[in-house]
């Protein structure tokens, strides 16, 4: 039976608690030097303002934006500075152990992740990459399914219209890598149908032509077509694979997580990607670590990502292997 929040509240106050005193202190001590980082290079880019819109070379324009630019470049240098040493700590003593409160058979690696090959083995993510990094690596077994999950980040460059070159995100948030209860040969692939909500017919006609996926699967649930388009290489072994219960459980799963899902079977595997804006296990700041309300997100993220297997019910010899 897994753990609920009111056994987590218990195990905070008894056995977390206690040993994060220490990080809270080193948490007060960054924020206050990091207000007064900020209130001196207040004042030093008044100062340099001043000194720079008297000369002849910068218009005040220029000398404002000189003085800011410089100011936040140099804060973040101490931003980056203060909090070295914190993230991981924060990770050691409350990421890991909740992750073993969880399940204490799972495997926490904080600086790994599922690799490139992998990722690219799902065949989420057909655009080409020119950054790939990942962290927070959780593996081992859930309910008898081997299971693998990171917060993953993938990025391009891009060229603006400024000829500027930008990193543009391909995927950033939770990659997910389960065994899957059906042994199949064909590869599916389930995406966030963006065009035929957008574009109505010709969305679905676009979709239809689209080389690099495969064959458009058209398949009978009306909920689960207006939130995806199925892309596989076997008609047949498609809706084998998504049975209708399993797309009941992923329209439900979707309405209950609501970011953007994606997911493939691919090599009797399945891999799940869930969009997230922000970093999955980093530590915020501004927030006590002595008030449980800051540790309870963290837990019910790992409590959602844990169970993906039983809300699939990966874990259940529901069909027989061909």
């Amino acid at each position: 039976m897994k753990p609920r929040l009111a056994s987590l509240l218990d195990y905070y106050y008894e056995s977390m608690s206690p040993t994060l005193q220490a990080l809270e202190e080193k948490r007060l001590a960054i924020l206050s030097s990091l207000k007064k980082a900020a209130l001196m290079l207040a004042c030093l880019g008044t100062v340099l303002f001043f000194v720079l819109s008297r000369t002849n070379v910068f218009t005040p324009l220029h000398a404002f934006l000189l003085s800011a630019m410089s100011g936040f470049l140099i804060f973040m240098f101490i931003y980056r500075h203060e909090r070295a040493g914190y993230d991981s700590l924060f990770k050691d003593l409350v990421i890991e152990k909740m992750i073993h409160f969880l399940d204490p058979s799972l495997i926490y690696a904080k600086m790994d992740s599922i690799d490139a090959h992998e990722y690219e083995r799902s065949e989420l993510f057909n655009e080409a990459y020119d950054r790939f990094s990942g962290k927070d690596l959780v593996r081992g077994e859930i309910e008898g399914v081997k299971v693998r999950f990171c917060d993953l980040h993938v990025e391009k460059k891009v060229r603006t219209k400024n000829g500027k070159e930008e990193w543009s995100d391909i995927f950033s948030g939770l990659f997910f890598v389960a065994d899957f209860n059906k042994t199949f040969h064909a590869k599916v692939v389930v995406l966030p149908d963006v065009a035929e909500r957008s574009l109505g017919i010709l969305g679905t006609w676009l979709q239809g032509v689209n080389p690099s996926r495969g064959e458009l699967i058209k398949l009978d649930h009306v909920a689960f077509e207006k939130l995806f388009v199925v892309y596989g290489d076997d008609q047949i072994e498609s809706r084998y694979i998504l049975s209708h219960a399993l797309m009941e459980r992923i329209v439900a799963f979707h309405q209950k997580i609501d970011k953007p899902l994606y997911l493939s079977f691919v090599d009797s595997k399945l891999f799940l990607a869930l969009h997230y804006t922000k970093p999955l296990f980093e530590p915020i700041l501004t927030r006590s670590l002595l008030e449980f309300k800051s540790i309870k997100d963290y837990f019910e993220l790992l409590m959602m990502i844990t169970n993906i297997v039983t809300e699939f019910k990966l874990n259940e010899k529901l069909w027989s292997k061909r």
